[in-house]
């Protein structure tokens, strides 16, 4: 037994746990169709695909809606007491509605434990699965992706683009490869392709076929026949090939690339990345002294512009690194953080159904999601955006949020205590 808790609370804490059971299911539900909708776009994913990776995408919904599902059950339970005028015989029976706050309160913190034990490995372990389901074929997902959006890196790291019209089971149709080059910024005439790219190589051929090599994280595309055009040197140079095309693929079928996010470590592995992301950043700082150490030294002036160029290069990678040790700084306050939130949640829907005196669903929805919508987590967005940035500490761009919520809950039980 809990000390302090007579028949009366756990009668309050069943009902809490009922609807917050119910309101979980359906909140997460719809959490886990916008995401998937989200992964569909992203990775071009199957129905099928999509449908083995739902209990997958299924923990990384419940740091977000169990703390709202939380607020929305103790408004809910809490507003149906005070309607049915029970808080006015509990307080005529002379409880303190202090000791009738307690069942929120336990509902908070076994939500909050909850929260924070699956975010410490089993939210990490599914992205990680959820990943590697995805690019399980990953020929499917590109054929996928190129029929939606008929366009393949152009907005990644590759130097690569490749454009098709149409895509007929596993033909692609009227394919374009182009090689950017962001130094000569030759423009192909008379494109049948929307915008203006720079590149100095094309490859055009009407049917083609994909090929995936994932240990070398190559693309292949091969076809019978290619009209190539290259702009590199002085004069354009026209010729037929057959060779098939190599193209890098995408990072999202980069496993390892997923393992190295903050999001798809477990608790030690962040502790670990850390200490790598610290050890790396040494290793550019010396790179970057040797490097203006030699400079310095030389008097051959294309070899100390060659220097300066490197110098620039190493200040981008040590820009890179920092924001890199953000990330992971934010991910170890921000798991934490969204767990407390269920506790917070708690004690600002208790009091929030106390004093509002409504039982039915739909006004509980407008007095507690909107100004969580509206307040809440925005302010978790935007303090994620400003720590990541180094505008502010990690520890306070994932707990900022829980601040303002922490003083408003105070304000709230103090109110209602005194009502």
């Amino acid at each position: 037994m809990i000390p302090g808790f007579g028949k009366l609370q756990w009668m309050v804490f069943w009902e809490l746990l009922r609807v917050f059971a119910l309101t979980l299911l359906g909140l997460t539900g719809m959490f886990v169709i916008v995401g998937l909708v989200q992964q569909f776009s992203a990775l071009g994913l199957s129905a099928g695909q999509l449908l083995k990776i739902i209990p997958l995408f299924v923990p990384y919904t419940l740091p977000y809606t169990v703390p709202a599902t939380t607020l929305f059950a103790c408004c809910v339970v809490y507003g149906r007491l005070a309607n049915d005028n029970e808080v006015v015989a509990i307080k005529a029976a002379g409880i303190d509605l202090l000791t009738m706050l307690r069942p929120a309160a336990l509902l908070g913190v076994v939500a909050t434990a909850a929260t924070l034990s699956i975010s410490f490995s089993l939210i990490p372990r599914s992205q990680v699965l959820m990943y590697e389901e995805a690019v399980r074929e990953p020929e499917e997902v590109l054929y996928n992706m190129l029929k939606r959006e008929r366009v393949l890196g152009r907005n990644g790291k590759s130097q690569y683009s490749m454009y098709v019209r149409d895509v007929q089971g596993k033909r692609l149709l009227d394919v374009v490869i182009k090689r950017g080059n962001k130094e000569r910024h030759k423009l192909i005439p008379n494109s049948n392709f929307s915008g203006r790219e720079d590149y100095d190589y094309l490859a055009r051929t009407s049917q083609a076929r994909l090929s995936v090599d994932l240990e070398r994280r190559m693309l292949t595309v091969d076809a019978d026949r290619w009209n190539i055009a290259d702009y590199s040197n002085a004069s354009s140079v026209y010729s037929v090939g057959t060779q098939p095309y190599e193209i890098e693929l995408p990072d999202i079928f980069s496993v390892q690339e997923i393992k190295t996010r903050p999001i798809a470590l477990e608790w030690p592995e962040l502790h670990v990345r850390l200490g790598e992301l610290h050890a790396e950043r040494v290793a550019i700082n010396a790179s970057k002294a040797a490097s203006a150490d030699a400079g310095a030294k030389s008097d051959d002036p294309a070899f100390r512009k060659e220097v300066q160029n490197q110098q620039n290069h190493y200040a981008q990678q040590i820009k890179d690194n920092d924001r890199n040790v953000r990330n992971v700084e934010y991910e170890f306050a921000n798991r934490p953080a969204l767990a407390f939130g269920c506790l917070l949640f708690a004690m600002i829907g208790a009091p929030v159904g106390l004093l509002s005196n409504r039982s039915d669903y739909l006004s509980t929805f407008v007095v507690c999601f909107l100004p969580t919508i509206l307040i809440y987590y925005p302010i978790v967005l935007s303090g994620r955006g400003l720590a990541i940035e180094g505008k502010v500490p990690a520890a306070f761009g994932a707990w900022g949020a829980n601040l303002i919520v922490g003083a408003g809950a105070l304000l709230l039980v103090f109110k209602a205590i005194r009502r």
